[in-house]
């Protein structure tokens, strides 16, 4: 097949969304996946997944069948185990991206943000007032027990949040001499922005972050995405450091209602969080007239800080379809070329239907408490992507390319 290429599949999503067009009612497998994605500690060029679908159902069915498979596994494998929560907590996106700064939040300990935004909009602190002017966002934790963390320390945190995103990091010491919030005196506070801040001010952010004398207030200023994404890994290191996470407890949510678009800054157009297959909320199937206020019926499984399983109820009307591939941007043409087979199957009266892939490496990860994924995995690539044992990947031959009817351009 000369110009022609198969692909290796990312997740048989369109293949078990046929098989319910087909009239089968309920479907699972274990499938070989592969995705190109950034390197990370829970993350591999190729898994393995256990995948299913069913037909008729709604998110209760696919939640409930789904916690009661790893309550089953968790308790007879690792009974030792305690899991924190049963029934799981379902916690909305937008509840989780406020309190964590994440989607996978890990439970089994505090350390919740607070906007801090509407506290200090009007303060003389020049990083605040232009991160807010130009629609970013002020948040903040306060880690227990750390104002006597030494300064050597406390510059260390603050190139930690660098390194992690952030463009820099205000700390505030709380003196436990203290004998109160409400009895904190500016001889109680240290901190390199105090001059900026009224006594005020920081005691008022105290109290959103819930902190005690004794305590260290974390902050970050900066765009939303980056600003979390940095907050999200100090919270967990400071999490570390505290050792709050007891390792023998299972904290299991499913996070739901995640938006349906995301905007792509950097290709001006809408993306998919979780694929373009994915139903809206009951009352906002509208969502071509507002794409960025427009829920999902997508659903996260996480546990101890990673995601285990995801999925979604599916889209099964086709002029629904359609103005979903028509916000992500695809043609007319490109629509029929690419989704064809699925498009043409919801003429035929597609039962509404569901599913959810659960990571069987990810599974076992946190069954054995270990926190690379490459630990259980016989041969597995590096962090980079690069499989020292057969040195791949590596240059190929001209003759091989030319067999292929490749051709290697700069």
């Amino acid at each position: 097949y000369p110009g022609k290429f198969y692909a290796l599949p990312q997740s048989p999503q369109q293949l078990k969304q046929l098989l319910m067009a087909a009239g089968v009612e309920k479907y699972f497998q274990i499938a070989k996946c592969f995705r190109d994605e950034d390197p990370r500690g829970d993350r591999q060029p190729e898994f393995t997944q256990l995948d299913l679908e069913m037909s008729f159902v709604d998110e209760d069915d696919v939640l409930d069948l789904i916690e009661d498979l790893y309550t089953a596994l968790f308790e007879t494998l690792v009974p030792e185990r305690n899991i924190l929560s049963k029934p799981f907590q379902r916690i909305p996106y937008a509840e989780a991206m406020e309190k964590y700064a994440t989607d996978r939040p890990d439970l089994r300990y505090g350390l919740e943000m607070a906007d801090l935004g509407e506290t200090v909009k009007d303060t003389e602190f020049r990083v605040f007032q232009s991160v807010l002017s130009g629609g970013g966002i002020v948040k903040g934790f306060a880690a227990p027990g750390l104002a006597d963390m030494p300064r050597r320390q406390l510059d260390d945190l603050v190139e930690f949040a660098k390194y992690a995103g952030a463009q820099g990091l205000v700390y505030i010491v709380l003196s436990a001499d203290a004998p109160s919030i409400d009895g904190l005196t500016d001889e109680h506070i240290k901190s390199p922005v105090a001059k900026f801040l009224s006594l005020d001010v920081m005691k008022e952010m105290a109290r959103e972050t819930r902190a005690n004398p004794g305590d260290l207030i974390l902050i970050i200023a900066g765009p939303a995405k980056s600003t979390n994404v940095a907050l999200d890994a100090l919270r967990r290191e400071m999490a570390r450091r505290l050792e709050l996470a007891d390792p023998n407890e299972l904290a299991f949510a499913f996070v739901v209602d995640f938006p349906l678009f995301d905007w792509n800054e950097d290709e001006a157009r809408w993306d998919s969080p979780h694929h373009p297959f994915t139903a809206p909320k009951a009352g906002h199937e509208s969502f071509d007239s507002d794409p960025g206020a427009a829920l999902s019926r997508s659903y996260d499984l996480v546990c101890n800080g990673m995601e285990v399983a995801g999925g979604s109820i599916r889209i099964h009307r086709r002029d629904m379809q359609n103005k979903a591939f028509e916000v992500l941007g695809y043609s007319e043409e490109e629509t029929e070329a690419r989704f064809k087979q699925l498009l043409d199957a919801f003429e035929y009266g597609t039962p509404p239907h569901g599913g959810i892939a659960a990571g069987i490496e990810r599974l076992i990860m946190v069954l054995l408490n270990v926190e690379s994924i490459r630990e259980v995995i016989a041969f597995p690539k590096t962090q980079t992507g690069v499989d020292p044992l057969f040195d791949a990947p590596d240059a190929v031959d001209d003759d091989q390319l030319r067999d292929l009817r490749i051709m290697m351009t700069e």
